[in-house]
Order: structure tokens, then C-alpha cells, then sequence
């Protein structure tokens, strides 16, 4: 037959002698006891957090669980839950043999694991005004980031254009070479009795290209050409020829 009360004195004897006496371990009767408990208590560090285990034996301990309590906490809230889940688990894992000393163990070192200094209500403030300063910056640059193309300076906006590919030299069009051009369709058209001489005169490539187009379209009308005829005769108007200015194109027949 189990001997409880011997057990838990052997317990008791050996709890005193790994924990100093009045200052980590504080009898209060046989059976009930506390264990003050810190991350380092030879003090080579600095602790910043403790709580207080409190242990009442039961008359079958440790056949069954003893009663607990943790209190005299220096540990921020959601963190003691935790801590009171680690003793439970703790608990349950032991029972049968003496206990007590592996429940301290896991508390000392979840203390460890979470040994921060507890900010200060000024310290805290400070904290939530920088956290929110920083997330209003964030938002900012988000935003910047959208409106990247708003905004900018004109002379920023176009400079991408000087980076721009250019046509290779040799195969732009020059004004002579517009004008060459222009004298040689002229002719051919007034040759083959398209348009007449004096209605040559004082107009751009475009506009007799256009007027071309309309009695081209008039013949076909005439002559009832179907679709793929009208595709094959019709002229292509080449805007690298004529440009979309009309004005451009004036200048240079004026230079002519």
C-alpha cells in the first residue's frame, strides 16, 4: 500500500534543498507550499518577469493531481493563460511520480522564453504613435505608387521620348525627297489622265489622294467591280508619306 504522506514529505525535503528557503521556497503547512519562481534566479541576468506557484497536496498525491494556483503574476495577460495551460499539461504528463520540481522547470522556462521588460504607459503611447505613424507612411507610399504617372514634372514626362528607338537614318524621308516624290506622282497622274495640270497646282499629296479616292470609288460604282476588284485597284494612302499635318505638307510644297 502507498505510503502518500511519506512521498510527499521526500518531496517536500528535496524541493527545500533546490530551492532557497523563505526566498523561492515558502512552506505555509505539511501538505501546502509556494515556489516563487523567476527565469534566472542566481541573478546572472537581469528578470524582468516572475509569478508565484502555489501547491496544496491532496490525500493520494501524486496518484492524483494536487491543487495549484499561480498568482503574484509579473507577465502580461495572455501570457499567463498560456503559462497556466503549460502547468496543466505538465500535470496530467506526471502523474504517479513526484511532480512538483518538473512543473517549476516548465514555468522557469517559459519565463526565460518571455523574460521583456513591460514598457511603461509613456513607453506604450510613444510605441502605438510610431506604429501609427508608420503605417500611415506606408499608405502613402501605396498611394504615390498608384498615382505614379499623376502629377509629374512636363519636363520628367517626355524625356522617355529621347530614349525612344528611332527610325535608322537611312530609311527616313527628307523634304527632298518628299518633294522628288510629289513631282513624279504628279506627273504620273496628269499622265495617265487622272487629274488635270491645273488642279495639281496648290494642293498637298493628301488632299489628291483623297480626291482620288473618291473618283475611284465613283468608277467602281459605274462599272459594278465587286468587293475584291475594288481591293485589288485601290490606292494606299502611306501617312510616313503624306504625314497627319496638312499644314506640314504646305510648307513644303511652298518651298517647291
Amino acid at each position: 500500500m502507498t505510503n502518500y504522506q511519506e512521498e510527499q514529505a521526500m518531496e517536500i525535503e528535496a524541493l527545500q534543498s533546490l530551492f532557497e528557503e523563505d526566498k523561492e521556497f515558502v512552506s505555509i503547512s505539511d501538505t501546502e507550499f509556494e515556489l516563487k519562481l523567476c527565469p534566472y534566479p542566481q541573478e546572472e541576468q537581469e528578470n524582468h518577469v516572475r509569478v508565484t506557484l502555489k501547491i496544496a497536496y491532496t490525500p493520494e498525491y501524486p496518484d492524483t493531481a494536487p491543487e495549484w494556483e499561480l498568482k503574484d503574476f509579473v507577465l502580461p495577460d495572455d501570457k499567463q493563460e498560456v503559462l497556466r495551460g503549460k502547468v496543466e499539461e505538465a500535470i496530467e504528463a506526471s502523474l504517479g511520480m513526484a511532480m512538483v520540481y518538473q512543473v517549476a522547470e516548465d514555468c522557469r522556462q517559459y519565463l526565460q522564453d518571455n523574460n521583456v521588460k513591460a514598457l511603461s504607459m509613456h513607453e506604450e503611447m510613444m510605441l502605438r504613435q510610431s506604429g501609427g505613424a508608420e503605417e500611415e507612411e506606408e499608405a502613402g507610399s501605396a498611394e504615390s505608387g498608384d498615382d505614379d504617372d499623376e502629377g509629374l514634372d512636363p519636363e520628367e514626362e517626355w524625356r522617355g521620348l529621347a530614349e525612344k528607338e528611332m527610325v535608322p537614318v537611312a530609311d527616313r524621308i527628307t523634304p527632298q525627297a518628299f518633294l522628288d516624290w510629289k513631282v513624279k506622282f504628279e506627273a504620273e497622274m496628269v499622265e495617265a489622265g487622272v487629274i488635270k495640270r491645273e488642279a495639281v497646282k496648290g494642293k498637298t499629296g493628301k488632299i489628291i489622294w483623297m480626291e482620288m479616292q473618291s473618283q475611284q470609288k465613283e468608277q467602281e460604282k459605274e462599272s459594278g467591280s465587286t468587293d475584291a476588284d475594288a481591293k485589288q485597284g485601290m490606292l494606299v494612302y502611306d501617312a510616313a508619306l503624306f504625314g497627319d499635318d496638312d499644314e506640314d505638307l504646305d510648307d513644303l510644297s511652298d518651298d517647291e
